[in-house]
């Protein structure tokens, strides 16, 4: 059936990529297995250019994993630099992975990339690493400030009872 013929029909024409450069996976990190899977997901559905239309849930579906897999998955590819959440339900790939349809809009979208986000270098793993350490520096801190914040709300309340007690005693 022709693309013209499937999209009558109600069927999604698959997007027009011809050209990748994807050598960039013998600079892969050592993630989780579910990034891989959400990976190869989005890869196989990128419109030219890397960009993803897909949801959390969507993703989770196709690779047969509940959402928060998917939401980790998509976590430790942002943490690599090799997905970017642009909002909900849009991501973008990293150009070094993304499809399009010449080598010269590859190389111009790979020129334009700012040299942080480049997968092929050496300390690449070591990147990915720190900014999982940072991540999870993050998390814990946030952790604590909340636990801290409803420790200040128990104790306030606490508090406001005491005093309510002895106003009526």
């Amino acid at each position: 059936m022709s693309a013209e013929a499937g999209h009558l029909a109600g069927e999604m024409a698959a997007p027009e990529l011809t050209w990748g450069s994807f050598n960039v996976f013998s600079y892969m990190p050592n993630m989780p297995k579910v990034a891989y899977l959400v990976l190869a997901n989005l890869m196989g559905g990128q419109e030219t250019g890397g960009l993803c239309v897909t949801t959390e849930e969507e993703i989770a579906e196709a690779i047969k994993v509940h959402r928060s897999q998917a939401g980790r998955g998509l976590l430790h590819l942002g943490l690599a630099r090799m997905v970017f959440r642009k909002t909900k339900g849009l991501y973008q790939l990293n150009p070094m992975l993304s499809g399009f349809r010449t080598p010269v809009e590859h190389k111009m979208a790979i020129d334009a990339m700012p040299e942080e986000d480049w997968l092929d270098v050496e300390d690449f793993q070591e990147r990915y690493e720190r900014a999982f350490a940072d991540h999870q520096e993050e998390v814990r801190i946030r952790t604590l400030e909340r636990k801290q914040g409803r420790a200040h709300t128990e104790e306030g309340v606490a508090d406001l009872n005491a005093a309510r007690r002895r106003a009526r005693g």
